[in-house]
């Protein structure tokens, strides 16, 4: 790799993720609009339980399937050579999974006696045939990754991801109740896996070597275990809500994380898919290496910043307008869970970035520790304020995470970069604090014109704040006014075509 390409990795990554993320950005938005139709459809209850399996499962799936393309990306010059090895263990991963997972599932019973034991029990027998599903995506997927074939990713991801939440909408609408949230999925990851069979042939070109396992194993472990303690901790508020608060205030939390985390999914989650191959290239460079990753993140806090604040400032108004009475009291915890995505946000990045230098160790240790800390205040906060507790700490812990993870990330190129790393974050706040402390007050103001005013403030208001914040942070570092201007001309150029 020249040193030109290396020098505007950020930018790469950056422009990658938002050029070629047209379906996703259609995606996130019919997403946001199907979780408002699926409110009037089901009960908290009903939402609660079916957020409930879905977290039950990622506690059951132990042995994470998808981790495997991780580990092989991670070896880009011997991906093709492990291939056929990687497609055999993957298979034999998944076999014991989807056996743990209907063991677990009397256990997951007695914990949770509030919810319906016909309902919580038969969506976790049919989430329990998802790791078999993606034990055929793992390889085909991880092969488009490797060749850096993003567009075609996101094409599929788009088309398929649409379709799913369609066939929720419908599936609640005809009462479906806590499966409209669960049977999609599984059949969409059915979906995408024939699809990227069918564009990423995986033919075995050779046999399976019992050497090649061993050494896969090796990194697997690690790999898997922090994989393992990361999809635990993202339902975590859940799990912990419905044994200590029942399944209405679960139901609470799981609509109000659905929909707050939708505008952050469109860049973040590429970003994080596209920055992995391209930093693995760099791990013989380590100070580019993390000059890259810190670039990229610094333009995705200018964006990702002034979005959740104002998802925050616009709460009220937007429930009143798109949910019905029972969901109103999902009102606070979608502004803390908002603001909690203000850090979260860098996350994905940096898991991404600990992956290509092949520290699962170090991602290893990071997730314990949290582990640790969050499960005793995820129960006082459950146990004292439901879900809103719940919020709170955990928008508490992932601010101080997200600040770890980005700084353990630079350590390869020296230990001169924390305030650097702090800097990241720090800055979209010092704009974006003074705009919207000064719309908050206009936007309660607005509420007293009734429905007009509570269009304004989700149509007129919020949007403008985000727009002017998003503007001025252009000035705060070099990287985020390049970075943005040249998205902007490209964006110009292509809607001219």
């Amino acid at each position: 790799m020249s040193n030109s390409n290396r020098q505007n990795l950020g930018s790469v990554a950056i422009r990658g993720s938002v050029l070629n993320s047209a379906q996703w950005v259609f995606n996130k938005g019919l997403t946001a609009g199907a979780m408002l139709l699926i409110a009037w459809f089901l009960s908290p209850d009903e939402y609660g339980t079916g957020t409930q399996a879905l977290a039950i499962s990622a506690f059951a799936f132990v042995l994470p399937v998808m981790t495997l393309g991780d580990v092989l990306i991670a070896h880009p010059r011997h991906v093709h050579t492990l291939a056929a090895s990687a497609q055999t263990l993957a298979y034999r991963l998944a076999v014991v999974t989807a056996v743990l997972t209907v063991l677990l599932i009397p256990v997951a019973l007695h914990f949770y006696p509030s919810y319906s034991a016909t309902w919580l029990g038969g969506l976790l027998i049919a989430l329990s045939v998802k790791p078999l599903i993606e034990a055929r995506l793992m390889l085909p997927l991880t092969l488009l990754r490797v060749q850096m074939e993003y567009p075609r990713i996101a094409l599929v991801e788009g088309v398929i991801q649409a379709a799913a939440t369609l066939s929720s909408i419908f599936l609640a609408a005809i009462g479906g109740k806590a499966a409209a949230l669960v049977a999609p999925q599984i059949v969409a990851t059915a979906a995408r896996s024939q699809w990227y069979r069918r564009i990423a042939p995986t033919e075995r070109s050779g046999p399976t070597y019992r050497s090649r396992i061993r050494l896969l194993l090796h990194h697997y472990w690690r790999a898997a275990s922090a994989q393992y303690l990361h999809n635990i901790l993202v339902g975590l508020e859940i799990l912990v809500l419905g044994v200590a608060s029942g399944d209405v205030e679960t139901g609470l939390f799981g609509l109000a994380f659905t929909v707050a985390v939708q505008a952050n999914g469109v860049i973040a989650y590429q970003l994080g898919q596209i920055l992995q191959p391209i930093l693995g290239h760099l791990q013989t460079d380590s100070v580019r290496q993390v000059n890259g990753f810190l670039k990229a993140e610094r333009v995705l806090s200018a964006v990702c910043v002034p979005i959740c604040l104002c998802q925050a400032l616009i709460a009220e108004p937007l429930f009143r307008v798109a949910f019905p009475q029972k969901w109103q009291p999902a009102i606070p915890v979608f502004q803390v869970v908002s603001l909690a995505q203000a850090f979260y946000f860098a996350t994905g990045p940096a898991m991404a970035c600990l992956r290509a230098q092949r520290r699962f160790n170090t991602f290893l240790v990071w997730q314990a520790v949290q582990f640790a800390v969050s499960m005793p205040l995820y129960w006082v906060g459950a146990r004292q304020a439901g879900a809103v507790g719940v919020a709170s700490f955990s928008a508490a812990v992932w601010c101080t995470s997200s600040l770890l993870v980005v700084w353990l990330c630079t350590l390869p190129a020296g230990r001169g970069y924390f305030v650097t790393c702090l800097g990241v974050f720090v800055r979209p706040w010092l704009v974006g604090l003074p705009v919207f402390g000064l719309a908050y007050p206009i936007v309660q103001r607005s509420l007293a014109y009734g429905r007009v005013g509570e269009l304004a403030s989700i149509l007129l208001l919020g949007p403008l704040a985000t727009l002017l914040s998003i503007w001025l942070a252009r000035y705060l570092h070099r990287d985020i006014r390049g970075t943005l201007d040249g998205l902007g001309r490209s964006i110009l150029v292509r809607l001219g075509r």
